[in-house]
């Protein structure tokens, strides 16, 4: 029994690690070349920000959702079918930088989840 139970604790542990890794690499890979993760990013000081700030990004999901499911839930639908009407922005910043394209040609829908459930627990650094 105790085998069994050290076998499943470690295999949770190492899926846990994984999918962290995972989704810290793939949210860099895909989410990265537009949105700022921090402030001391050339991105901040060389204008070529493609999209807001990802800590200003995850402000307005967790003020929206505060439900961590929903917040994933949100992340992933937005950036696969992203619209106008589902941005959580002023007007201004809508007219800044418009609406995402979409990432359904660039992620699978698995990876979007992962993606999406790193995003929810990411605490930004400003």
């Amino acid at each position: 029994m105790k085998k069994h139970y050290l076998s499943a604790l470690l295999l949770t542990l190492t899926t846990t690690l994984f999918s962290q890794e995972t989704g810290a690499t793939l949210t860099d890979k895909t989410c990265s070349n537009c949105h700022l993760f921090s402030s001391s990013s050339s991105k901040l000081t060389d204008g070529k920000m493609g999209g807001p700030p990802m800590w200003g990004i995850l402000k307005k999901v967790r003020n929206r959702y505060t439900d961590k499911d929903a917040q994933i839930a949100f992340i992933a639908d937005y950036a696969m079918h992203p619209s106008e009407e589902k941005m959580l922005f002023p007007a201004a910043t809508r007219e800044y930088f418009g609406v995402m394209p979409s990432m359904k040609d660039r992620v699978s829908k698995e990876e979007m989840q992962i993606i999406a459930k790193y995003l929810a627990e990411y605490q930004a650094v400003k």
